[in-house]
């Protein structure tokens, strides 16, 4: 997860690890914290796979600090790590999800759409089994654990709503493509087909140098 989150940050720009660390920090803070610990070691790795590269020195108060770049390779990883989904977890797991999510802008519409179905239909599965559980659990005295189970409920519904507003946005980008696509194809094909029509008139009005 922490490659896949220092690759992006790096797309957005170079930069050293205090700032990178800055960065992901706000993309991610609210469900990730990410320490200096963890990150030092996960660049070297991306280093040694020429994922990224270390672009220029800044000096900052008394120390010089590795300006890093995102690589050709780099890209490549970032791509394949966004779009890897074999584990059920990626789709499951909500903080693996989110990190996807913040960098939804670099994947594919069909791709997205694929995402947030998948887990759409487990926070479908989740909501119905929570359900089930409420039947047997009013019998519940405590009130403060059915008020938690309520509450629980009602954020699962929550995400479902938001994300069936994200699945119709991703569907109506998906047809507008599809119909510019058509479009095009259309106008190539009536301009391919088109047939060079010249009278006898102009002919005759053509200089030595034009014709």
């Amino acid at each position: 997860m922490l490659e896949l989150a220092i690759l992006g940050g790096l797309k957005e720009k170079p930069m050293h690890g205090y700032e990178l660390k800055k960065r992901l920090t706000y993309l991610l803070g609210h469900f990730w914290k990410i320490s200096f610990g963890s990150l030092y070691p996960a660049l070297k790795r991306l280093e040694s796979k020429n994922a990224i590269e270390k672009a220029y020195t800044v000096k900052e108060k008394t120390r010089n600090r590795y300006v890093y770049r995102i690589t050709s390779e780099g890209e490549d990883l970032f791509l394949r790590l966004l779009v890897e989904t074999r584990k059920k977890s990626e789709i499951t797991d909500e903080d693996k999800f989110s990190l996807r999510m913040a960098f939804f802008q670099y994947m594919e519409p069909e791709e997205r759409l694929w995402l947030l179905e998948q887990r759409r239909n487990y926070l479908a599965e989740r909501l119905n089994e929570m359900k089930s559980q409420r039947k047997s659990r009013d019998k519940e005295s405590d009130s403060y654990r059915q008020g938690l189970l309520r509450h629980r409920q009602e954020i699962v519904q929550s995400d479902i709503t938001w994300l069936d507003g994200l699945i119709e946005q991703e569907k109506k980008q998906i047809s507008s493509r599809k119909v510019k696509k058509a479009g095009r194809k259309k106008a190539a094909k009536k301009k391919g087909g088109e047939k060079l029509v010249i009278d006898d008139e102009s002919l005759e009005n053509v200089t030595p140098i034009q014709a």
